[in-house]
C-alpha cells in the first residue's frame, strides 16, 4: 500500500470521550444562521423609503414586491428546504443555504434595476427557506428531550430577536450610508456563518427511507401565495370585484388546487398526512399563523406610527421597537425551562394575553405627543413579554409529537413557513384595514392595525386551550504473508510411527483402567477388555510427524491415549483431536482410503488396531462402541462449512529461551489463575507413564522447564498440547530454537520489547499470543494467557455493514457493562476498524469517542471521484486510518486481532494476523465499487465481505467462547399474504446494492457459520442505510438493546 504521508510511530492524541458539539454551541451557531434569515424579513422594509426615492420612476405596487417576493419565496420553499435537508444532510444545507442567501445578498446590493433587485430577492428567500429548517433541525437533533424545548425556546427567541432588531439596525445603516447596505451587512456575518458551521456542527439526517420532496408541488404553493398576495395588496386599488382581482384570487385557488393534487400523488410530499394528525402540530401551526399575522402588522405599525405621527427618523424609530425584542429572548430562554416541565398551554394563553393586553396599552394610552418613556417603553415590556411567551413556544408545541430522530427539519419547515405565510397575510390585511399612510395621517388611522393585532393575540389564548398539556416525552486461506510451517515427514529425520515394546496391562488395584477409560472403550466388559488388550498395541508418533496421509489405504484405526493430532485438508488444519479421540475409524468400516492427513502436533501415544485385528474382536462389543461413537458424531457434527472442535489442549509446557526466564515464576502464576476452574497439576519431572497418570486425574498438566536443562526442556516440548516460551531478554537468542517453538506462545518477561524485536519474534516464531509481564504485575499480566489455555479467553467477532456496524459500539458499551473481558477480536471491513480500535487496549467509551471523531466529525467516505476506478477516492479513508492507529502494528497489540480481506486475483479470503494496522484494515474496508482495490504485499485486496463477512474461524475456538455479533444487510421477507397480490419490491439506491451484491456470497455461509461461534448477537439495524454515518447513535443504541436481550445467555457462555 502506497504511502503519500510519513508514518508516524504513534497515533493522534489519543481521544477517551467523544468530541462532540455541546447543544449549546449547536444552538449558537444555526441560531446566528437563522438571525440572518429573519433579520431580513424585517431590516429591509425599513429602508424601503429609501428604496422608493432611488427607484423614483417606479410606483409603489411594483416596489412592493421588494418586500414581499422574500416572504412569499420564503414560506413557499421552507417545507421543500425542511425535505431537502432530511434528504441531503442538514449541516449540508445549512452551509448550502447561508452560502446562497450571502451571494443573493451581494446581488441585491448590485441590483440596478426594480426587476433585478426583486428577482435577486427571490434567491435570498430560497436561501433562507433552506438554512431556516435546516437551522432548526440540527437544534432539535442536539438536545434531549428533556432540554429540547428549551433549546427550540431559545432558537425561537433568535428569530424573534431577529426579527425585532431589523427595524432599528436597517434605519442605522440607510442613515448612515444607503439602502445597499441593509443587504451588504450579510455578507461579512454570512462568511462567519459559514466557517463556524464547517467547524463546530456535525451532520445529520433523518432515519429510514428518504426521497426528493415534491418540487412541483413547492412551487405550486409559491405561485398561489404569489397570486393570493397580489389580490390582497391590489385589491384596494383595483377594486375587489375587478377583473384583475378576480383573477388573482382564482389563480391562487387553482394553484392551491395543483398543489393539493401534486401533494396526494408525489409519494413525498410537503406535507405529511401523519402530521396533520397530530393534535398540537395541528393546533400549534394554526395559532403560529395568526400570532405572526398580528406581530406583523403591529411591527409595521409601530414603524408608521413612530415615523408619520410622532416625527421619528429611520433610525430612532428602528431604535424605538428594539425593547421588545431583549425582553422577548429573556423570557423565552427563562419559559422554555418552565415548559419543559410544565408543558406549554398555560404559558402560551397566558402569553397571547398580555400580548392582548400590551396592544390595549397602545390602543389607549399612547397619543398624538411623543411620550417613550412614559407611553411607549411599558408597551414594548409588556410586548416583549408577550412574544418570548407565545411566539417561541407556538414553534416548540408543535415539535411536542414527532418521534425523535423523526423528520425534524421539514416540521420545523412548516412551522416556520406557516411563520411566513403569517407575515404576507398580516401585512396583506393591514394594507386593507389601514389603506395608505401618509405623514399627516391621523392617528386613528394607524391604530386599527394595533386592533387588528390585538384580535389576533386575543384569538390565540382562545385557540391555546386546544393546544392540550402538551409536553415532551420522553472458507478462509493463509495470512497475507503464509507463516512459517511446521516440518513435514519428508523435511525432517523423524522416525514417524514407533511401536512401544511395552504391552497394555490392566490396571492395579485402585487404579483407572487405561483403556477403559477411553470414551470407545468406557462401558465394556472385562472380558471384552482384556480380549482388546490382547490384540491392540501401543505405538508412539513424534511431534511433527504423520500418521497418514489423505488417499492412503485404510488398513487400521487409532484411538488417542495421550497427545495431540492436527486433522488436515488440503494442507489446512480443519480441527485437532486430543485424548479418547477414534482416528481413521470410517476408511476401515466402510473399506475407503483415508479422507484427511493426521499429524501430531506433540509426542502421542496411540492404540492401534489392525483391520484383521478389529474384525477378529467385532462380535465382542468393540463394534458396537463404534457404532455408538460414529452416530454421536453424526448428530453432533456441525455443517460441512464449519470445522469440528478441536479437543481441549491437556499439556502446557512453559520453557525457558535463556538461562534468566522467569519460568518457575510464570508456571506458578499460570497454575494459580488456572486452578480458579479447572484441575492443574504440576507433577514435576515425570516420565511418559507419570505424565499419562496426570493426565488422566487432571484437566491441565503443567511442564516447565529452563533454557539449560536440554534433556528434559525436549521431553517438555515433544509432550506438549500447547509451548509456552518465555524470555529474560527482548531479542529473541542467536542460537536456533526448537522447532516446536514455531507458533508457540511467548511471554516477554524483561525489559520492553523495541519494534525490531518483536518483528524478529514473528519472523523466527509467529508467535500464537505475545504477552509481556511487568515487574511486580505478573498475576494481571498473564491473565488473557491463562484464559486462553483454560479455554476461558473470551473472543468478539465483528462483522461489516458500513454504518450499520455502528451497533457494534452499543455491544463493547454492554459488555464493558456486565463485566465482560474481551481478549480477542476480529472483524471485517467496518467490523475491523472497531475491532482494532478495541484490540488496542481502548474501552468502549474511546472506541466510541474516535469512530465518531472519524467517521461523523469528518466524514471519510465523502471524497467522491469520477468513478473510473471507485466512487470514492479513499484519501480521507486513508488519512482517518492513519489518524487512529499511526504506525501500529497488529503484532504489537495488546489484545489478539484478526481481520479478514479478499485477494481479487487469487480468488481468497486472507487473514490478516500482523503487518501495520492501518494497512491491514484498509484492505479489509475497500468495499468493490465504492473503493478501488488497494495493493498490499503485492496482491490486490478488496473487502473482506465479499467471502467471510463475520469472520469467525480466524478466531480459536478452543481458547475460550466467541461472541459474533452479526449485521444484517437488509430486512427479511416478508411472508406473501394468499388473498392480496405480493408489494413491488423496492429498487434500492447504488450504495445499497453495491454492499447487498458484495455479501451474497458471505451471507450464503452465514449460518453455518454462526453455528461455529458459541452466541450470536443480531442488532436490528434495518432503518439504518449503508452510509448513514449520522446513524451511529440510532446503530449504537440497536447494539446495545440487542447485547442486553443476549446478556443472561452470554454470561452463561463466559462462565460469569
Amino acid at each position: 500500500m502506497s504511502r503519500r504521508r510519513p508514518r508516524t510511530g504513534r497515533p493522534n492524541a489519543p481521544l477517551t470521550r467523544r468530541r462532540q458539539p455541546s447543544p449549546t454551541a449547536v444552538l449558537l451557531v444555526a441560531a446566528f444562521g437563522a438571525f440572518l434569515a429573519f433579520l431580513d424579513s424585517t431590516i429591509v422594509n425599513i429602508a424601503f423609503p429609501a428604496i422608493q426615492r432611488y427607484f423614483h420612476s417606479s410606483d409603489i405596487s411594483s416596489l412592493s414586491w421588494v418586500l414581499n417576493a422574500y416572504n412569499i419565496a420564503f414560506a413557499a420553499f421552507l417545507v421543500a428546504g425542511g425535505r431537502i435537508a432530511d434528504l441531503l444532510g442538514r449541516k449540508r444545507m445549512f452551509i448550502y443555504g447561508v452560502v446562497l442567501f450571502t451571494v443573493a445578498s451581494a446581488l441585491c446590493a448590485a441590483a440596478d434595476t426594480v426587476g433585478q433587485l426583486v428577482a435577486f430577492r427571490v434567491l435570498q428567500g430560497i436561501g433562507a427557506a433552506v438554512l431556516v429548517p435546516a437551522s432548526l433541525a440540527l437544534v432539535v437533533e442536539s438536545f434531549d428531550e428533556a432540554r429540547r424545548a428549551h433549546g427550540v425556546g431559545l432558537w425561537g427567541a433568535a428569530a424573534a430577536i431577529a426579527s425585532g432588531l431589523g427595524p432599528p439596525i436597517g434605519g442605522a445603516l440607510v442613515e448612515a450610508s444607503s439602502w445597499r447596505w441593509v443587504f451588504l451587512v450579510n455578507l461579512p456575518l454570512g462568511a462567519v456563518a459559514v466557517v463556524v458551521a464547517r467547524r463546530g456542527l456535525v451532520e445529520s439526517r433523518a432515519s429510514g427511507r428518504r426521497r426528493v420532496p415534491d418540487l412541483r408541488g413547492a412551487a405550486l404553493l409559491a405561485a398561489g401565495l404569489g397570486c393570493l398576495t397580489l389580490g390582497l395588496v391590489k385589491g384596494p386599488d383595483w377594486g375587489w370585484v375587478s377583473p384583475a382581482t378576480i383573477g388573482s384570487f382564482l389563480a391562487a385557488v387553482v394553484a392551491m388546487l395543483g398543489f393539493l393534487i401534486s401533494s396526494r400523488r408525489h409519494p413525498t410530499p410537503l406535507i405529511e398526512p401523519a402530521f396533520l394528525r397530530i393534535r398540537s402540530f395541528t393546533a400549534g401551526n394554526t395559532l403560529t399563523l395568526i400570532a405572526s399575522a398580528g406581530f406583523y402588522a403591529y411591527l409595521l405599525t409601530h414603524v408608521l406610527f413612530l415615523n408619520y405621527v410622532w416625527g421619528y427618523n429611520l433610525l430612532r424609530a428602528g431604535l424605538a421597537v428594539a425593547p421588545a425584542a431583549f425582553v422577548a429572548a429573556v423570557v423565552a430562554a427563562v419559559l422554555g425551562r418552565v415548559a419543559d416541565r410544565h408543558g406549554y398551554r398555560l404559558i402560551i394563553i397566558a402569553g397571547a394575553l398580555i400580548w392582548t393586553g400590551s396592544l390595549l396599552w397602545y390602543i389607549e394610552r399612547v397619543g398624538s405627543k411623543p411620550d417613550f418613556l412614559g407611553q411607549w417603553l411599558p408597551g414594548q415590556m409588556l410586548q416583549g413579554i408577550g412574544v418570548g411567551a407565545t411566539l417561541p413556544m407556538l414553534g416548540s408545541a408543535a415539535l411536542t409529537g414527532l418521534a425523535a430522530g423523526g423528520s425534524y427539519a421539514t416540521a420545523s419547515a412548516v412551522v416556520s413557513s406557516t411563520r411566513q405565510l403569517g407575515a404576507v397575510i398580516g401585512i396583506a390585511l393591514l394594507v386593507i384595514v389601514v389603506g395608505t399612510p401618509a405623514h399627516g395621517a391621523t392617528e386613528e388611522t394607524l391604530r386599527r392595525g394595533w386592533v387588528l393585532a390585538a384580535v389576533c393575540f386575543a384569538l390565540v389564548a382562545i385557540g391555546g386551550v386546544l393546544l392540550g398539556r402538551t409536553r415532551h416525552v420522553a472458507a478462509i486461506a493463509g495470512e497475507s504473508e503464509p507463516p512459517p510451517q511446521q516440518d513435514s515427514p519428508g523435511s525432517r529425520s523423524a522416525p514417524g510411527l514407533v511401536s512401544l515394546p511395552t504391552e497394555i496391562r490392566p490396571a492395579a488395584d485402585g487404579e483407572v483402567d487405561p483403556l477403559g477409560a477411553l470414551p470407545l472403550f468406557a462401558g465394556l466388559d472385562p472380558i471384552t477388555l482384556a480380549e482388546l488388550r490382547e490384540h491392540a498395541e501401543q505405538v508412539e508418533l513424534e511431534a511433527g510427524s504423520y500418521l497418514f496421509h489423505a488417499g492412503e489405504a485404510s488398513d487400521c484405526l487409532y484411538v488417542v491415549r495421550n497427545g495431540r493430532l492436527q486433522v488436515l485438508q488440503n494442507d489446512v488444519v480443519t480441527t485437532e483431536l486430543g485424548r479418547g479421540e477414534v482416528v481413521g475409524e470410517l476408511g476401515l468400516l466402510i473399506d475407503a482410503p483415508r479422507s484427511a492427513s493426521i499429524r501430531a502436533v506433540r509426542d502421542s501415544t496411540l492404540i492401534r488396531l489392525t483391520k484383521t485385528q478389529f474384525q477378529s474382536i467385532a462380535d465382542s462389543g468393540v463394534l458396537k462402541a463404534m457404532v455408538r461413537v460414529l452416530a454421536t458424531r453424526l448428530h453432533q457434527a456441525p455443517p460441512p462449512a464449519v470445522p469440528r472442535a478441536a479437543t481441549p489442549e491437556a499439556v502446557v509446557a512453559i520453557v525457558g529461551v535463556d538461562v534468566a526466564a522467569p519460568v518457575s515464576l510464570v508456571a506458578a502464576e499460570l497454575v494459580t489463575a488456572l486452578s480458579g476452574r479447572l484441575q492443574v497439576v504440576d507433577p514435576g519431572r515425570v516420565d511418559r507413564d507419570g505424565l499419562d497418570r496426570a493426565e488422566r486425574v487432571a484437566d491441565k498438566v503443567v511442564l516447565h522447564a529452563a533454557a539449560d536443562d536440554a534433556d528434559w526442556r525436549d521431553f517438555c516440548l515433544r509432550s506438549a498440547d500447547r509451548v509456552v516460551l518465555v524470555a529474560a531478554h527482548p531479542a529473541p537468542p542467536v542460537a536456533p530454537l526448537p522447532a516446536r517453538a514455531a507458533g508457540a506462545d511467548l511471554v516477554l518477561a524483561g525489559p520492553p520489547a523495541a519494534r525490531e524485536h518483536r518483528h524478529l519474534w514473528e519472523e523466527l516464531i509467529t508467535p500464537r499470543s505475545v504477552h509481556t509481564v511487568r515487574a511486580g504485575h505478573a498475576t494481571a499480566d498473564l491473565r488473557p494467557l491463562a484464559a486462553r489455555i483454560a479455554g476461558r479467553s473470551v473472543g468478539l467477532v465483528l462483522s461489516g455493514g458500513a454504518a450499520r456496524a455502528f451497533a457494534h459500539l452499543g455491544v463493547l458499551d454492554e459488555l464493558e457493562a456486565a463485566g465482560v473481558a474481551v481478549d480477542r477480536y476480529a472483524g471485517t471491513s467496518m467490523g475491523a476498524i472497531i475491532a482494532a480500535l478495541a484490540a488496542t487496549g481502548k474501552d468502549a467509551a474511546a472506541v466510541d469517542a474516535n469512530m465518531y471523531e472519524y467517521f461523523i466529525r469528518s466524514n471519510p467516505t465523502s471524497d467522491y471521484t469520477l468513478p473510473s476506478k471507485g466512487l470514492i477516492r479513499g484519501r480521507r479513508t486513508l488519512g482517518a486510518l492513519e489518524s487512529v492507529f499511526g504506525g501500529q502494528l497488529v503484532e504489537e497489540l495488546p489484545k489478539e486481532f484478526r481481520c479478514v480481506s479478499v485477494d481479487l486475483l487469487a480468488r481468497r479470503a486472507v487473514v490478516h494476523r500482523r503487518g501495520p494496522l492501518a494497512d491491514v484494515v484498509g484492505c479489509s474496508l475497500r468495499v468493490p465499487g465504492l473503493y478501488a482495490p488497494v495493493v498490499y504485499n503485492g496482491a490486490l485486496h478488496v473487502d473482506g465481505g465479499v467471502l467471510d463477512n463475520l469472520p469467525v474461524m480466524t478466531l480459536a475456538r478452543h481458547e475460550g467462547p466467541l461472541i459474533a455479533v452479526s449485521i444484517g444487510t437488509g430486512q427479511q421477507p416478508t411472508p406473501v399474504s394468499a388473498t392480496r397480490l405480493p408489494r413491488s419490491p423496492r429498487v434500492p439506491n447504488v450504495v445499497d446494492t453495491l454492499m447487498r451484491t458484495m455479501t451474497i456470497g458471505s451471507a450464503m455461509a452465514s449460518t453455518a457459520v454462526l453455528e461455529r461461534a458459541d452466541l450470536a448477537i443480531h442488532p436490528d439495524t434495518s432503518s439504518i442505510g449503508f452510509l448513514e454515518w449520522h446513524q451511529i447513535d440510532p446503530a449504537r443504541e440497536a447494539g446495545r438493546i440487542a447485547t442486553r436481550e443476549a446478556l443472561p445467555r452470554i454470561m452463561e457462555v463466559v462462565g460469569g
